[in-house]
C-alpha cells in the first residue's frame, strides 16, 4: 500500500465532502508565498515568514530534500503542502524536519514529513515547543530517542487532525508521538510505529485526548517494552482520554500490550481496547477502568 498517496487522497476527500455537505462556499485565498521546489527556497521562505508570519504554498507534489536543517518556526506560519514531501537526504547528518519554537505557531496542511532523525533528542519528524496543528498529513519513517514522529514538549499545544502517523521509531518512549504538554489526536490513524520502551504508538506524560482515531499494529519491543499502543505515565498529572477510538493489535515485550498506565488517569469513553498482546491493559501499575484483560 502507498501510504503517501492514500493519506493525501483520502484525507483530502474528507475535506471536500465536508464542504459539499455544509454548502459553505470557499473563501478567497489569503495572500501567500509560493515556494519553488528546492530546499533552499523553502529555508528562505521560512526565514522571511519568521519576520511577521505568513502562508507558504509548497509546489504541488514536490519533494523538498534537505541536506541541512530548516530554520525553526518562530511566528504564526501556515505551510500548505498540496501533497508535497519534506524529507532529509539519507546521506545528510541527523536532524529533524521541523522545529516549532515556543513563540511559534505552525499550521501544517496536506504535507508528508519523512526521514527526520533526532538521534539523542526529542521529536524526529517535528518538535513542538509552541503551538502545532497538523492537518491531513502523513508523518512517516522518522526517528528520535524520544517521540519519533511528533514530539510535543512541556508547555506546548499540539493538534493532529485527519492525519496518518506511520513507521516512526524511538529508542525510548513514543514511537509515533510523544506528549509532555497538551495534545489532541482527532480522526487520525497511528499505525506501525515502534518504541523500545514505553508507548509504541503514543507516549504521554501530559494531557492527551484521542478522539475518533485508531491506534493499531504498534509495538514496544525492547526488554523493558510495555504499552505497545499507548503509554500514560509520569504521575497523577498525566491524563489520557480516549473517545470513540480503537486500540487494537498492538504488541509489547511486557504486559500490557494495549494501554499502559503508571500513576496517571486513563479514561475510555466508547473506546475498544482489543486483541493486544500479551494483554490489553492488565499488568499496568495503575488500573485502566473499563478495560478488559
Amino acid at each position: 500500500m502507498n501510504h503517501s498517496r492514500l493519506a493525501i487522497r483520502t484525507l483530502g476527500a474528507l475535506g471536500a465532502a465536508a464542504l459539499m455537505v455544509t454548502g459553505v462556499a470557499a473563501t478567497p485565498a489569503a495572500a501567500q508565498t509560493f515556494v519553488p521546489c528546492t530546499a533552499d527556497a523553502l529555508a528562505s521562505a521560512i526565514t522571511d515568514a519568521n519576520t511577521s508570519g505568513g502562508t507558504l504554498a509548497l509546489a504541488p507534489g514536490c519533494v523538498y530534500t534537505l541536506t541541512t536543517p530548516l530554520p525553526s518556526i518562530q511566528k504564526t506560519i501556515t505551510i500548505k503542502g498540496d501533497g508535497a514531501t519534506i524529507t532529509r537526504d539519507p546521506a545528510a547528518p541527523a536532524f529533524r524536519i521541523l522545529t516549532v519554537d515556543s513563540t511559534g505557531n505552525l499550521d501544517l496542511r496536506e504535507a508528508i514529513i519523512t526521514n527526520g532523525d533526532a538521534t539523542g533528542d526529542f521529536g524526529g519528524g517535528i518538535r513542538n515547543d509552541g503551538v502545532l496543528t497538523v492537518r491531513r498529513s502523513l508523518i512517516r519513517d522518522n526517528h528520535a530517542d524520544f517521540s519519533g514522529g511528533i514530539g510535543g514538549n512541556t508547555g506546548s499545544t499540539t493538534r493532529v487532525d485527519r492525519s496518518l502517523i506511520s513507521g516512526n521509531s524511538a529508542i525510548h518512549n513514543g514511537g509515533g508521538l510523544g506528549n509532555d504538554g497538551d495534545m489532541t489526536i482527532d480522526k487520525s490513524v497511528v499505525v506501525n510505529n515502534n518504541a523500545l520502551e514505553l508507548g509504541g504508538g503514543v507516549a504521554n506524560d501530559g494531557t492527551l485526548n484521542v478522539t475518533r482515531s485508531s491506534v493499531y499494529d504498534n509495538s514496544a519491543s525492547g526488554p523493558a517494552g510495555a504499552g505497545g499502543g499507548i503509554a500514560n505515565f509520569g504521575g497523577a498529572g498525566a491524563t489520557t482520554t480516549l473517545t470513540r477510538s480503537k486500540v487494537v493489535s498492538n504488541i509489547a515485550t511486557n504486559a500490557p500490550g494495549g494501554v499502559y498506565n503508571d500513576g496517571g488517569g486513563v479514561t475510555l469513553d466508547f473506546t475498544a481496547v482489543l486483541a493486544n498482546n500479551p494483554t490489553n491493559c492488565f499488568g499496568s501499575p495503575t488500573a485502566v477502568p473499563g478495560c478488559v484483560a
